[in-house]
């Protein structure tokens, strides 16, 4: 493989690794921070300018290569595993050359028998290497140990690839290689959810599963980046604080337990207890607001999702000047702010917003503050109800968060 193809491999781990979309759409901002996780975790320290000249941001030469040292660091830092292929060698053999038909007589007769063995030879070699081979894999969950933090053991089919196999546990953590041969896997969850678990290569899903890790209530968690779990995660009591039942987590609060809050911060809550009930017929009413600096130059969010056993919905709320943020799923369709105009989903996330998403029959219409600013439908059936979160970009205040059925019926209150 050559340099620059491998370059561009190593590249594409680190582009999934980081998570922030496709390297072309990176921002400076985007790029300084990679250039904080690669410090973190490899101690080598690649400039941001650097980093936009190696992702392509900076005109360079055709034949620009970076140093050794740099080209570790990106590997080490996107996991980047190189695929031991070999090449089986093929036998070959010399065609006897046309006779003068004048040869001998006794000597056609010795070389033809010799040919035809060596042509019957060379059938069952090809028969052999060509043959059809057991591309499919298949990965079963064979137990579940624990609620929080909770063990899912897997159990493996590894199916026939030449390129080096890895399980994607859904829930951001780094993926992990599989060895030839093996036959089981496990991982721990540290939050609740529903988590699509994956057996890969880098470039194609092979075969595919899903967890539902379950709460007992509500809980509520910071870190970093989720990537960061479990290394950087802190846990916050989910509990009403105020006369009016509000759930407030501060920076304070976050400081204290030990998140460096000068740096990006998550805070969600959520509740993942199990009830009877389909997905696609509930009423979901919340109402929040963020934390937001007086000074500085940002993007603030505030986020919901509602989980079924299938898929999910999910709305992103920014504040202004960040639209191109917002990525909204609704069953199998997906709406992105790079390509569309999400502007509908720009509030003052500094006063109190109430959000208010009705589902009827996968008819879906979502209201802001009463106003409706989405409609549509989706086929793909949610399936049934496995829990929701609220998620904050920093920090935020929660008054009220409610799931219910359209008769009536409380899932889930907060």
């Amino acid at each position: 493989m050559g340099k620059k193809l491998k370059l561009d491999d190593i590249l594409k781990c680190c582009e999934n690794r980081f998570d922030h979309g496709s390297a072309a759409d990176w921002k400076h901002s985007d790029f300084n921070e990679l250039n904080r996780e690669i410090l973190r975790d490899t101690d080598v320290n690649i400039s941001p300018s650097t980093l936009k000249r190696i992702f392509g941001k900076v005109s360079v030469d055709d034949d620009y290569i970076p140093q050794q040292a740099t080209v570790d660091a990106l590997k080490k830092y996107g996991e980047y595993v190189e695929s031991q292929n070999t090449q089986q060698a093929q036998p070959v053999f010399e065609q006897p050359t046309t006779q003068n038909i004048k040869s001998n007589f006794k000597q056609k007769k010795i070389l033809l028998p010799i040919l035809a063995i060596a042509i019957v030879m060379i059938a069952f070699f090809a028969w052999r290497y060509w043959k059809p081979k057991d591309i499919t894999g298949k990965i079963n969950i064979t137990r579940t140990e624990g609620l929080l933090p909770a063990t899912v053991a897997f159990d493996l089919q590894l199916p026939y690839t030449e390129d080096s196999l890895f399980i994607n546990f859904g829930d951001k953590s780094p993926v992990i290689y599989i060895k030839p041969g093996e036959k089981t896997a496990a991982h721990i969850y540290y939050i609740p959810g529903v988590f699509n678990v994956t057996l890969q290569t880098r470039q194609q899903t092979m075969a595919t599963t899903s967890t539902y890790i379950k709460s007992d209530n509500w809980i509520a968690f910071g870190c970093h980046r989720q990537d960061d779990i479990p290394v950087h995660f802190y846990a916050i009591p989910a509990v009403k604080t105020g006369s009016d039942s509000l759930f407030n987590v501060t920076n304070n609060q976050l400081f204290q337990l030990g998140l460096d809050t000068t740096g990006p911060v998550l805070t969600r809550l959520s509740n993942y207890t199990p009830v009877n009930q389909t997905a696609d017929d509930f009423i979901f009413e919340t109402t929040f607001k963020n934390h937001i600096q007086e000074k500085g130059i940002f993007c603030r969010s505030t986020q919901f999702q509602i989980s079924g056993s299938n898929s999910m919905i999910r709305f992103r709320w920014v504040n202004a000047g960040c639209s191109q943020r917002v990525l909204n799923v609704v069953s199998e369709q997906t709406f992105k702010g790079s390509t569309n105009d999400l502007s509908q989903f720009v509030l003052d996330l500094r006063q109190w917003n109430t959000v208010k998403l009705v589902n009827h029959n996968k008819q879906v219409t979502l209201y802001v503050n009463g106003k409706q600013i989405f409609t549509g439908s989706y086929q793909q059936s949610l399936g049934d109800i496995r829990g929701l979160f609220l998620e904050f970009e920093g920090t935020g205040i929660v008054k009220s968060c409610d799931l219910k059925s359209n008769d009536g019926k409380i899932l889930y209150n907060f």
